[in-house]
This record gives structure tokens, sequence and C-alpha cells, in this order.
């Protein structure tokens, strides 16, 4: 059997491989109770649960692995082990905030999202700093088309987006953490050969999708998926085609979410309805950084599409203002 490659000496106790079955099975009994955010209550069995996940991450240390990124890109090398483990953590740490609130009936503590942004940020450039001459970016240096590079970049500022904003649904950051652990066993796999090459990456798109239209499911019933992309756009475009400093622009957002968070959410219950201003810095920024990805795809050149997309985010941009000099604007029913 191809799985027998699997059973290495490096991990004698079998630790690793028992943590990843307890895992495994968690993720089945979760999925399946994914309308009822995945059955995560304040009790010690989710506590226990998320327990078995922080170390699952942490116990792949034990396995030796090559210095260097490999050519085809999708095995694992000590930079993305690092990145993969930090990240997991983020969620692991919002979905201990979660519980901590739930169990003591506290208000949502949003400065500790914008703080966990923070230093997950911080541990990931430590992490990078430390391989040295060994960097590659998971992303940027993933031999795929422009395209598929420039949306899994953008996804990757979605995901610190719905951080910042820090709904109060354990799923929306269960689904983080099932998608990096899942992905870093099948860079595994591929390691082994025991999947072919990309594969990976083309499971890794797919449960991005998935978890997009969760993310989407409860945000919506929350009031704020318009706010989420709006950030998650906005900071894609700051960075990706601005160069804005990253810790600038999610403490900024941080900051702008502390003074105007009761503003910027939308009511809940009922027909959903859309103020203007909203649905127009939806546009603005989705154009925006379709442009930026416009231009990564043919080289960083200004083309005709590129300029069009610029404009009408300017024009969206000038509505959202205009609604928001003269009040809250009125809703869309969308």
């Amino acid at each position: 059997m191809r799985l027998r490659v699997l059973v290495t000496n490096e991990d004698p106790a079998h630790l690793h491989k028992t943590l990843g079955l307890l895992c495994f099975a968690n993720f089945v009994y979760r999925f399946m109770h994914v309308s009822s955010d995945m059955a995560f209550k304040a009790d010690k069995l989710s506590l226990f649960c998320l327990a078995l996940h922080a170390l699952l991450s942490v116990s792949s240390l034990v396995f030796k692995i090559p210095k260097k990124r490999i050519a085809d890109g999708d095995r694992i090398w000590p930079e993305y082990r690092w990145h993969s483990i930090i990240f997991a953590y983020r969620s692991i740490a919002c979905l201990l905030l979660y519980w901590f609130e739930a169990r003591y009936n506290l208000p949502p503590l949003y400065p500790v999202n914008v703080a966990i942004v923070l230093a997950t940020h911080a541990f990931a450039d430590l992490a990078s700093w430390s391989v040295g001459d060994s960097h590659s970016s998971s992303v940027q240096d993933l031999r795929a088309p422009a395209a598929v590079r420039f949306f899994f970049s953008f996804m990757q500022f979605q995901a610190t987006a719905t951080t910042l904003v820090g709904v109060r649904r354990f799923s929306t950051q269960f689904f983080y953490v099932w998608l990096i652990q899942c992905t870093a066993f099948l860079m595994t796999l591929r390691r082994k050969n025991v999947v072919p090459p990309l594969y990976p990456y083309m499971v890794y798109l797919a449960m991005l999708i998935a978890t997009y239209f969760v993310h989407m499911r409860e945000y919506t019933s929350a009031g704020s998926w318009l706010l989420v992309n709006i950030i998650g756009q906005s900071a894609a475009y700051l960075r990706l085609g601005r160069r804005v400093d990253k810790y600038a622009i999610w403490a900024g957002f941080g900051l702008v979410l502390h003074l105007y968070r009761d503003r910027l959410t939308l009511e809940t219950g009922g027909e959903p309805r859309f103020p203007l201003a909203h649905v127009a810095a939806f546009v603005s920024t989705t154009c925006a950084v379709l442009a930026v990805g416009v231009r990564r795809h043919t080289g960083g050149q200004h083309t005709v599409a590129s300029r069009a997309l610029d404009a009408m985010a300017i024009a969206a941009l000038g509505v959202a203002l205009l609604r928001v000099a003269h009040g809250h604007g009125y809703a869309l029913p969308l």
C-alpha cells in the first residue's frame, strides 16, 4: 500500500499520526454539523479538540524535510512549515478567544483580534528571516499562471480580513484550520510521491472556494459580508498595488473598526438591505483589486482593461463618498 511510506523512524511513537487521525475524525464530525456552527460549544470537549489541532501542527517539527523548496514547489519546505503552523495558530487563537468569551459571558474582545493579526504577521516575518537564503514565498514563487497566484494572494487578504472583523462564529476560523492542515498533509503526500504534481494546489483551490461560500453565509447573517470584502479588497489593493506596509494596513483597519464598527455593520433580520455607500465601496474596491490583477497578468503594463477598471473604481468611490457626506444614504434591496 502506498500510504506505508508515511510510516517513518522520525515518529517512532506515532504521535503525529495519532493526532492526525484524531483531527481527521474531528473534521468529519464538525462537517456533519456545519449548519449549526460545527457543533462547537464553550465546553471542555471543544477545548480538547482545539488542543488536538494545535498539537498536530507543532508535532510536524519532528520530521526532516529539504532545506530549500524544490522545483515543482508543491512539497513542504521549512519556511512553509513554519507559516503553516503560525497561520493555523492564528485561527486556533481566535477560536480560543471565542470559546473564552462564550464560556464567561463576555462581550466580544475585538482588540484581541487586531493583536492576533499583527502578532501573526510578526511571527511569519520572523520565520521567513530565520530560513535565510532558503526563503521562498508559498504563492509568489509558485509555478502557476499569474492569475492563479494572484487569486491565492487575494484570498490570503480575505482570510486576514475575516480574522480582523471577527464575527463570533466558530466555523469561520475552523474552516481555516481545516484548509491549512489538510493542505500540509496533501503536500506531505506529494513529498512521498503518493499524489501527482500540483494535486495539492488543485485541492487547495477547491477548499478555498468552499471556505469562501461558508464565510459568505456566516458573514451575511451577521451583517458583515460587505464589510469583510471591502476591507480585504482594500488591503489587497494597498499591499499588492501600492506596496503599503502591511502592519500599517491592518493596524489602520483595526482602528477604523474600533471607531466605526457599529456604523459599518449592517442590520440583520428580515429582507437584506444594502446601503448604497456600502455597495459603491464594494464595487470600487473590487474594480481596484481587479485592475491590480490585470496589471500583474500583463507584466505590469497598463492596458485598456486595467485603465477601465481604475476609472470604474474611482467613479464608485466617488459615489460612496458622496453618500457618506450626505448621511448614510438609502438602501438597495438585493
